[in-house]
């Protein structure tokens, strides 16, 4: 988030041409598809690439997230759906209970091959992270009584953010020029420029887009 901070800043203030300085472009809302990435360009969403939850070899598991555990040669162990209890543990069969909480799933996997070799002759045992507990966020910065982390609970709109930051500040928002900065597939930050104002009039609701985790919104200062 913070090195997002810092993008959204050096965007604003660099020129609002189509293409700022490293390569980094900056859009419009009718330049999105409905998956909410450039229609045509470099940034758009590749086919076939699904947002991941998580990186297995790195996420934490934690309790409330949600485990499916696979045993290749014994199918009739495999657990759907797992949920890790508050206290860290998972309920399995044969060996009862093991704690989840803390490992990653390279590690779990590990845990679980060497506490079935006493039951199995050949446990390959894959683990897979399927949901965590905590919901995707975006950041809103810049001209808003309460800047912060907002949560995605469903869906949610830049007006929606703005509304849960406690609104603009009236004197000094810049409502018709505001910068969302989101991310690509690939890690790169791409701008999408929006006039909230013809949203909030009733004249462009498209101006008005849905959010992605880690979208950050930044509301410029108005000068005039």
């Amino acid at each position: 988030m913070q090195v997002l901070a810092l993008l959204s800043v050096l965007f604003f203030l660099s020129s609002s041409c189509a293409s700022l300085g490293g390569g980094v472009d900056v859009f419009k809302a009718a330049d999105l598809g409905k998956d909410g990435f450039p229609k045509s360009s470099k940034n758009k969403r590749p086919k076939g690439v699904k947002s991941t939850i998580t990186d297995q070899d790195q996420y934490v598991i934690k309790p409330g997230d949600k485990l499916s555990i696979k045993f290749f040669f014994n199918p009739e162990l495999n657990e759907e759906d797992l949920i890790v209890r508050p206290d860290g543990r998972v309920s399995l069969q044969l060996i009862h209970e093991i704690k989840a909480e803390d490992l990653t799933a390279t590690q779990l996997t590990s845990l679980l091959a060497e506490r079935y070799k006493g039951q199995l002759k050949n446990p390959e045992i894959a683990v897979i992270v399927r949901s965590v507990k905590e919901h995707p966020s975006v950041y809103v910065d810049g001209q808003v009584r309460s800047p912060g982390v907002i949560e995605i609970i469903g869906t949610l709109n830049v007006l929606q953010a703005v509304a849960l930051a406690k609104g603009f500040k009236e004197d000094t928002a810049k409502v018709d020029e505001i910068i969302v900065t989101r991310l690509d597939q690939g890690g790169h930050p791409f701008v999408i420029k929006l006039d909230l104002m013809a949203a909030i009039r009733g004249k462009d609701l498209s101006q008005n887009i849905q959010l992605l985790p880690d979208d950050f919104i930044h509301v410029p200062k108005s000068f005039w």
